[in-house]
């Protein structure tokens, strides 16, 4: 007996099996996934990437001012942008730790309210440093050597 080849309507679903009113669709979280078996693994991921974005919002804010590499004398202005850089950076990376701590199995609210938290830290993050460093971008900087 020989088997027919599939047809090209044969891999695309009808609307019926995408639009269940049985089944309400539900939205997929990674922390669904780390909520149940990997939940140490998960944990220590989050750890790890909170970690590694505070050092780097750390390294590039403290080079810029230390007398043993650079010594940028900044304006005032700059300094207090830098240090929203860092206060943002860590509410991000607390954030980020207790985004893996509180699944959405048990904490729902608790889980979108760290969502908020490490987006929100991250993008503010992300503009303090911009503004920071947006100088350099439209002048040239004074370390000619460094250019070489």
């Amino acid at each position: 007996m020989q088997r027919k080849p599939p047809t090209s309507s044969s891999f695309i679903p009808s609307p019926e099996t995408l639009i269940s009113p049985s089944a309400p669709p539900s939205k997929s979280f990674i922390s669904d996934i780390g909520a149940h078996r990997l939940k140490p693994l998960f944990i220590t991921g989050g750890t790890i990437t909170a970690l590694a974005y505070l050092s780097t919002i750390f390294a590039a804010h403290h080079v810029r001012r230390s007398p043993r590499l650079y010594a940028i004398k900044d304006p005032r202005w700059k300094k207090w942008l830098s240090a929203l850089a860092l206060v943002a950076g860590v509410a991000a990376s607390v954030g980020c730790i207790c985004l893996t701590i509180f699944d959405t199995k048990r904490f729902k609210g608790v889980h979108r309210t760290m969502l908020s938290t490490t987006f929100c830290g991250i993008a503010v993050s992300a503009l303090a440093t911009e503004g920071v460093y947006a100088e350099q971008m439209r002048r040239s900087t004074g370390f000619r050597e460094l250019r070489k």
